[in-house]
């Protein structure tokens, strides 16, 4: 395994290596814990790659309609285009000619990452912020399954640490997954490197707000 990690713009960069990190966030998301890979157009009921025998019972149908991809691929290059403009720290991880993984995040207003998550912060949690505090938002970080458990997000997200810090950011927040089962994203923000709750959403959605001070991260990354 001879793993890169390369810089990533989505309107400079190949799009050869646009169209792969497509593919890879799919991948990703499409296993464990999001089980997010087909769903019913009707119904909405979706399923992962967990589930493909059971899919395969029902000849991939339901509600009497073939089920369809959770993320599209056009989807998924829209969000990417949304998402990663020029302010943006965008990194992948390629294994040969392949991407295996991903992060990327950018600078924002705290006012206005609350705005997008839709969900308000606790005031304890940001007692040290100013209320228009510009912060980094983790948005996004995976690996597939095949290469996982080999330090590959942590090289990841070193340098894309490494650009927010660049950028005069001081504090993080990323939005994962707490149950029903914890996503690997939310084990290792809270149990190896101490991102503490800002926020749960409410009625069991099971998603949930982190951050932390960048302050002596940079040593639990390296």
């Amino acid at each position: 395994m001879n793993i890169e990690f390369l810089r990533h713009a989505i309107t400079h960069s190949s799009t050869h290596r646009t169209a792969q990190l497509v593919e890879c966030y799919r991948n990703v998301f499409a296993d464990k814990p999001w089980n997010e890979w087909v769903r019913c157009s009707i119904c909405g009921k979706y399923w992962g790659l967990e589930d493909y025998e059971h899919l395969l019972s029902i000849n991939f149908v339901h509600c009497e309609l073939p089920v369809v991809d959770f993320w599209h691929r056009s989807t998924v290059i829209s969000d990417l285009r949304h998402e990663i403009t020029g302010d943006a720290s965008c990194w992948l991880a390629v294994d040969g000619d392949n991407v295996i993984g991903f992060t990327w995040g950018y600078p924002i207003l705290l006012p206005e990452i609350e705005k997008k998550l839709m969900i308000p912060f606790g005031p304890e949690a940001i007692r040290d912020l100013s209320p228009d505090a510009l912060v980094a938002y983790q948005d996004e970080v995976g690996v597939i399954a095949s290469h996982r458990n080999k330090k590959i997000a942590k090289g990841l997200v070193l340098r894309r640490h490494r650009d927010f810090l660049a950028q005069g950011l001081t504090f993080g927040i990323v939005r994962t997954r707490e149950y029903p089962i914890p996503s690997e994203t939310f084990l290792w923000y809270t149990q190896k490197l101490d991102y503490q709750i800002l926020a749960r959403y409410p009625d069991g959605d099971g998603r949930i707000v982190l951050g932390r001070s960048f302050i002596g991260l940079e040593e639990m990354l390296t």
